[in-house]
């Protein structure tokens, strides 16, 4: 029997998991150093692994007074340590400081020490002494790997994970006949004119709607109030719409009729499908959804991911868009993206924009690049080679050993 010791880091709580998903073994106990302002979060991170009280024991600081001083964290480390007891350290969390007073307590306790590198999903084993004999080091691969459910509950998020399916309503084969058309540009004026009014006033509908009623709009205009009061509300025609499903060669489930799964799938639902089945053949994710929404408890607002998966304890986040109408609104997609990653998602996570616009002068990648995002415009998209090497790209962040 062995006790665990993590040093916390709310930032970046993947380490510390891994370390005890890796090693832990029935009996062991539990150990956590942390600050005392971090010391709710780590309950909750604890409870993760649903072990009794009395096998888990916190060492706070305080932040502004203890975790700086190097003679206090040494004192009181060593106050709460048993020489009876076997340490097995990992070194990675918290300020550098705190984990070079960690590593020479611990040495005097003739403790195992660890740096997990959850990156490279490796952990190194080492005597972390001053003897420059790098034979005596040794790296375990990780093992574990962990579902998307957790990676979100480590960062202190709810999901909906287990409701509805999140998976594709139409074939991958429906997918790239739309995909084809886009590329191709087959699509007349009116098919686009047919697809923006759709967006606009169809689209999140609850009831499946005739597409006679959508083509010349439902009802007449209202001639007063009181008749106003008495008929349904007038939605806007779309005239084009038939235009649209024969130039997709679109095939409703029931006939003259749209499902609202169907005109989502129509005003852009198509392309997160389109993406999924491409990073799934490229790829081979351990877990893929699509339009997955999260939020931090106590918060009203909260953030849907269009395409999400995760492989190798790494997740990777993909907005897409089928059309950007500006550089202002491309801007406000990157910023949006960055910020979910750094204030939600945390270092693992890797944020990709898929879209259908062009980016012939590479602005856009800059922009894109300057916030930590990788974009992928039409040029990407439409070429298997380009494709190719974003998928090898995603193996090699992944770090998934053969």
């Amino acid at each position: 029997m062995k006790t665990l010791v993590n040093i916390f880091d709310p930032d970046e709580p993947l380490a510390a998991y891994l370390f005890l998903k890796q090693y832990y073994e029935e009996g062991d106990r539990l150990l956590f150093i942390a600050t005392r302002e971090n010391r709710q979060l780590l309950g909750r991170y604890a409870a993760l692994f649903n072990l009794p009280d009395e096998q888990i024991e916190f060492i706070s600081f305080k932040r502004d007074e203890d975790s700086y001083i190097y003679e206090r964290i040494s004192r009181k480390l060593q106050s709460h340590l048993s020489p009876q007891a076997v340490y097995w350290v990992n070194l990675a969390g918290g300020t550098r400081y705190l984990a070079l007073a960690v590593q020479h307590v611990f040495s005097q306790f003739d403790a195992r020490l660890f740096y997990v590198q959850s990156r490279e999903n490796l952990i190194v084993r080492s005597p972390f002494d001053d003897r420059a004999d790098l034979s005596r080091d040794a790296v375990d691969t990780i093992r574990y790997r962990m579902t998307m459910a957790e990676y979100f509950r480590l960062h202190g998020l709810s999901h909906d994970l287990n409701k509805g399916s999140h998976q594709p309503t139409h074939s991958e084969k429906d997918t790239i006949r739309v995909f084809d058309c886009f590329k191709a540009r087959r699509l007349p004026y009116r098919a686009f004119e047919a697809l923006e009014l759709l967006r606009l006033h169809y689209r999140g509908t609850r009831r499946a709607q005739s597409i006679r009623d959508i083509t010349f709009g439902k009802g007449r205009p209202f001639t007063d109030e009181e008749t106003a009061a008495k008929r349904p509300p007038v939605r806007k025609a779309v005239p084009g719409l038939p235009v649209l499903l024969n130039a997709l060669g679109f095939v409703p489930q029931e006939p003259d009729m749209l499902q609202p799964s169907e005109i989502d799938f129509l005003t852009g639902g198509w392309f997160e499908e389109y993406v999924y089945y491409t990073l799934l053949r490229l790829v081979s994710p351990q877990q893929i959804a699509i339009g997955v929404r999260i939020a931090r408890p106590g918060m009203q607002h909260n953030n849907e991911l269009d395409v999400v998966f995760i492989k190798a304890n790494t997740l990777f986040v993909v907005e897409c868009k089928t059309g950007v109408a500006s550089d202002h609104m491309f801007n406000e997609i990157v910023y949006k993206a960055s910020a979910l990653k750094e204030s939600f998602l945390g270092p693992s996570c890797h944020s990709y924009i898929f879209t259908l616009k062009q980016d012939y002068d590479h602005k856009l990648h800059d922009v894109a690049a300057m916030m930590g995002i990788t974009l992928c415009p039409k040029g990407t998209l439409v070429s298997p080679e380009l494709m190719g090497k974003v998928a090898e790209q995603m193996h090699r962040i992944s770090n998934e050993m053969d």
